[in-house]
């Protein structure tokens, strides 16, 4: 189906983000300094229990608006679904809204990966898992691997972790999202994008050193090869800024050159 523009923009103006929790970030993540986006480098920044890597070349306009609009689904799904209570139904809401922004998904559906002898730690199954996903492109796999290799090595009161981990875990359960944004051409935007869910029977912290094993946790994930209509991106983008802009703060991290 093509995408219609209007119908875009009227999607975005029926969103109502009331009630969505504001003021929650620590002073130390409010008050960090950080970079802006760059077409000319490799970046990264937190969007609220995502990380989405930037390759060199993504404008920086479009490294905004997808940061924006991967945050205003997390929003809206966070106001339709529980996640501790309905998971899979969370990320079908944001991926819905995703959709109706401009992002093509095609997803390759759930996949469970068990743990490898007695225990694996989160961060390494994400890395195994895309590296399956990005195939060879050791560049691509490169920006991935330093991105999650600087959250891991983030100091605890960081904008980063501090959001990321308010908001990947929750009790027994946690999801997360990792995604790598390139361009190719003027025209075409592209994302490899992982969405993951872990189970656990005890409570989860510090989820990407969470060491998982069959019998007390499962660690599921679902890949997607998205493509993104740039006019969307710069026709709705504004649009979408002025929706999440009261929420920046407490749910978007600093920028960081990786």
């Amino acid at each position: 189906m093509a995408f219609n523009l209007g119908q875009a923009k009227d999607y975005v103006s029926s969103i109502d983000l009331r009630g969505t929790p504001r003021g929650i970030a620590s002073m130390a993540a409010a008050s960090e300094a950080g970079e802006v986006f760059d077409k000319a480098k490799t970046q990264a920044q937190v969007v609220g229990s995502g990380v989405f890597s930037f390759a060199t070349g993504v404008d920086a306009v479009v490294r905004e608006s997808i940061s924006d609009s991967a945050l205003l689904a997390q929003l809206v799904a966070n106001k339709r679904f529980d996640f501790e209570q309905k998971p899979h139904e969370w990320f079908t809401a944001d991926a819905e809204v995703l959709e109706n922004v401009g992002w093509t998904l095609q997803e390759a559906g759930w996949t469970e990966y068990p743990a490898s002898g007695t225990a694996v730690e989160v961060n390494e199954t994400i890395i195994e898992v895309m590296t399956a996903i990005l195939g060879p492109a050791p560049a691509a796999l490169a920006i991935i691997t330093s991105t999650i290799k600087a959250l891991k090595a983030m100091k605890p009161d960081s904008s980063w972790i501090t959001i990321f981990s308010r908001e990947s875990q929750k009790a027994k359960i946690a999801r997360f999202q990792v995604g790598l944004v390139e361009q190719k051409g003027d025209a075409n935007v592209f994302v490899a994008l992982l969405v993951c869910l872990i189970e656990a029977q005890n409570t989860i912290t510090q989820v990407l050193f969470f060491k998982y094993a069959n019998s007390t946790a499962k660690f599921s994930a679902n890949n997607s090869k998205v493509s993104i209509n740039r006019a969307a991106l710069s026709q709705l983008g504004p649009m979408i800024r002025t929706k999440i802009r009261a929420y920046q703060v407490d749910y978007l991290s600093s920028i960081k050159d990786i």
